[in-house]
């Protein structure tokens, strides 16, 4: 298996070459679209993390990079980075497709964004290519850009598809559920365990096999797991090095140089580990619950006010090492 250079892009769900575990889903969408049996609209429900953007983007690939040099590689369920459709769904300049999803620092998809898909689609009605809008995380959507999402749900042209992402621990709105064909996207702990190691493999990841076991107790999503695990690759911590603390500490100093919402959840994954295995362990578990939520507390208020990062990382080091 050839093995990646590790890129923070690189996991990007649009980014991925390779597709691990989706082959009966794949191989069910890829029969319906061929024998047009395949609904217009398309929602993708399931637990965070299990690649469902993924299968979404490969598919789509598999369909536009039908004619084009480089086309979708279906024995191996891998996208060529020379195709022409890959390059430009990630440039997002391909005229055949469009996204939708919610911006890190954001706390809904906002009218604006569907209202610019449906600009798209009036220019681009009168031509007969087959159109792709993907939704990622679904559950985002406010009221008004479900309901203008609705109309053109309902009204939109046959060579349309509509594939939506939904994280189903979060409800999504049930008028727009109502309208679509669901596909409960569901792995067994066994076929997880194995999305993760071929995917730990395939990035060249490290770390210890203790910590990999702590994070895999507590978070059971492979795309959680890899991030958290990249992240402290990216970090240069020790991969030898199992204890949380240290790992949490050597995360800040990473992040302070680095600062971004994603390596700051990350951080926050990282934290709400620790204190799930402090309390697995502890006699005291009222003074572990209040830490946490000082914690909790010092991130949000980060979050909220942009306060200064090095006094809440402070914080939060206290109530971790002398809490």
């Amino acid at each position: 298996m050839i093995k990646k250079e590790i890129f923070t892009t690189d996991f990007l769900p649009g980014k991925q070459e390779k597709l691990f575990s989706y082959e009966q889903y794949f191989n069910l969408f890829t029969k319906l679209y061929k024998n047009n049996l395949l609904t217009n609209n398309i929602l993708l429900s399931g637990q965070p993390g299990l690649g469902k953007s993924t299968f979404a983007y490969h598919f789509i690939n598999s369909i536009l990079s039908n004619k084009e040099d480089y086309s979708y590689d279906f024995m191996n369920f891998t996208i060529n980075p020379l195709n022409r459709s890959f390059r430009l769904i990630n440039k997002q300049y391909h005229p055949n497709f469009y996204l939708i999803e919610n911006f890190v620092d954001k706390q809904s998809i906002s009218i604006k964004q569907v209202k610019d898909m449906i600009n798209y689609l009036n220019k681009t009605n009168y031509e007969k290519n087959i159109k792709f809008i993907l939704i990622d995380n679904a559950e985002y959507l406010n009221l008004h850009s479900v309901n203008a999402l609705l109309k053109i749900i309902e009204e939109h042209n046959l060579n349309t598809f509509v594939i939506i992402i939904h994280n189903s621990s979060i409800k999504l709105v049930e008028t727009l559920k109502s309208r679509c064909i669901e596909f409960k996207i569901f792995f067994s702990n066994q076929e997880r365990q194995k999305i993760l190691e071929n995917l730990l493999t395939y990035y060249d990841l490290k770390i210890d096999i203790n910590l990999l076991e702590k994070i895999k107790s507590f978070y059971d999503s492979p795309g959680i797991v890899l991030n958290l695990v990249k992240l402290i690759n990216e970090a240069a911590i020790d991969v030898g090095d199992s204890n949380l603390i240290n790992v949490i500490s050597n995360l800040m100093k990473y992040i302070l140089r680095n600062k971004n919402n994603t390596n700051l959840n990350l951080l926050q994954n990282t934290i709400e580990l620790f204190f799930f295995q402090e309390l697995k362990k502890s006699n005291n578990k009222s003074k572990i619950s209040l830490n946490y939520s000082k914690v909790l507390e010092s991130l949000n208020s980060f979050r909220k006010y942009n306060i200064d990062m090095n006094n809440t990382f402070y914080e939060i080091k206290e109530n971790i090492v002398h809490g």
